[in-house]
């Protein structure tokens, strides 16, 4: 039934969705084609620059997709749109882009279950502190353990399962790779891909989280004040 929800919110959001997936599938692809096509750049195909940069980027896309899953089906009003546009919190960014990067140094691992245990027990402790940043209602890594202590198991299956189908893509797609000419568009969309499906993976995360805080904590969606969007009084007015 979650996983039914987390679709269906999906499909509401495509257009939230895909403005941000594409600029970091197009990002990896072009990274992948010049280093493939530039010998001068031969030493920086694993640098691990890259790593953390989309560490980065991926701890941004899931601040913005965790708040669209909190202001689900939230009226519009001022309230709302100041959270849905509010910077990410910088101990959402530290938090999430440490967890993201300890999924990547995981990757060289020939044990694609290991990975996937030891950075889902890793990360179920202290991650329902992501949500609370996004909710702007921040908890102690101590409340975010207590938190989600009655939902452990959950939270150790939903990242976990979402690293493995993430590690299982890319050994999948390095096995294609292989089948197709060494080109360097094959390069560049292999990584493409990887980076879709990571965004994929992280929305239904996302979606969990956001869930979970949510029915575990008294948080409520901001509910329009005096003053709603102006566009909103406007085509009021007018009508």
């Amino acid at each position: 039934m979650a996983a039914l929800s987390a679709f269906i919110f999906w499909c509401r959001h495509q257009g939230t969705f895909w403005l941000m997936t594409l600029p970091i599938a197009g990002l990896a692809a072009a990274v992948a084609y010049v280093l493939d096509t530039r010998r001068e750049f031969v030493d920086w195909q694993n640098y691990w620059g890259w790593d953390f940069l989309f560490a980065m980027i991926y701890a941004m896309f899931l601040d913005r997709w965790i708040k669209e899953a909190l202001l689900e089906d939230a009226l519009p009003c001022d309230e709302v749109h100041e959270l849905r546009r509010s910077t990410i919190a910088v101990r959402f960014l530290t938090l999430a882009a440490a967890l993201c990067l300890f999924a990547i140094m995981m990757v060289p691992c020939p044990y694609i279950e290991l990975n996937a245990v030891a950075c889902a027990a890793a990360a179920s402790v202290f991650v329902m502190l992501l949500p609370s940043l996004a909710a702007h209602r921040p908890l102690s890594l101590h409340e975010a353990f207590m938190l989600g202590r009655p939902v452990q198991a959950h939270l150790f299956l939903l990242i976990g399962g979402a690293i493995l189908v993430s590690l299982m893509t890319g050994l999948g797609l390095s096995l294609v790779a292989m089948l197709l000419p060494a080109k360097p568009w094959v390069v560049a969309m292999i990584a493409g891909l990887q980076r879709v499906v990571d965004c994929l993976l992280l929305a239904a995360v996302g979606y969990g989280l956001a869930r979970i805080f949510r029915s575990l904590t008294d948080w409520q969606q901001p509910e329009p004040a005096d003053h709603p969007f102006p566009g909103m009084r406007l085509r009021t007015r007018k009508a």
